[in-house]
């Protein structure tokens, strides 16, 4: 009880009474399909006139698809609304790979980057489940402004379902690859047209190390900024000053509490 009255102070203390009124409405929606979904093993998404379809081993893994169905509803539809059929989509911090599977089941050739090992096979898993797997090439590694190889830290311990994260702190059990974009775009691996990123902070180094594939082949972009961790840095508005600065106009598509997503699309050569 006490978890549940901290998460309602949370959600009216960052997204006011109405945010608050919103999560009241969904909550007993998104447990009652969660617990479905666990049951058949299957999780069943819409978006537009595209039916996607995912593994769940758990009520918990359920319940966070959900969930991130919901509040990234508008930049999956504003994906699906602009990409083309022709389109190089690198999804960058793929997880589960609902962004993935979107933009593949909408003809696009996909590039999945997810760094945990069991992410990346679920990925793997959810392409064949979609038959989409000729259309999607999963990579085991993390873009970020250096080559080399970092601690990655699992938020909630090490199951299938988990995000996480390249960390500067102490090094974790865990280790992963890491490498620019621009070093895979010259190594042969297809440019984007159409870049998608969510890598828990670690946004502005994944930037910064694709700088030239942003400035020569990009079209549009989507990415999820952590404000807080950025403001704890100095560093606030840097995602959206980088991206200005190779000639794209950037705007807000949502608001997720600590986090907001951008979308920034090519108006000018910079």
């Amino acid at each position: 009880m006490d978890s549940k009255l901290a998460k309602a102070q949370g959600v009216l203390h960052m997204e006011g009474l109405r945010g608050l009124v919103r999560e009241a409405f969904w909550f007993p929606w998104r447990r009652a399909i969660s617990i479905l979904a666990a049951i058949r093993g299957q999780q069943r998404l819409r978006i537009g006139h595209v039916a996607l379809c995912f593994h769940v081993r758990s009520y918990a893994e359920a319940l966070h698809l959900i969930q991130t169905f919901q509040t990234e509803n508008e930049c999956l539809r504003y994906l699906a609304n602009r990409l083309h059929e022709a389109d190089v989509f690198w999804d960058v911090g793929a997880y589960h790979g609902l962004y993935a599977m979107l933009a593949a089941r909408l003809g696009g050739k996909v590039m999945a980057f997810e760094p945990y090992g069991p992410n990346a096979r679920r990925i793997q898993e959810n392409a064949r489940l979609n038959r989409c797997e000729d259309r999607i090439q999963v990579l085991t590694l993390a873009l970020s402004d250096r080559h080399g190889v970092a601690p990655f830290d699992v938020r909630g311990g090490q199951r299938s379902f988990m995000m996480g994260h390249i960390t500067d702190s102490p090094p974790s059990a865990l280790k992963v690859r890491i490498i620019p974009g621009d070093r895979l775009v010259a190594s042969g691996i297809p440019a984007p047209d159409v870049v998608k990123i969510d890598v828990e902070g670690h946004e502005l180094q994944v930037l910064q190390g694709m700088r030239e594939t942003l400035r020569r082949h990009v079209r549009f972009m989507i990415c999820e900024v952590h404000a807080d961790y950025l403001i704890r840095r100095n560093m606030s508005g840097s995602v959206e000053r980088f991206l200005q600065s190779l000639g794209f106009r950037v705007f807000r598509i949502s608001d997720r509490r600590t986090e907001y997503f951008l979308a920034a699309e090519r108006v000018t050569e910079p």
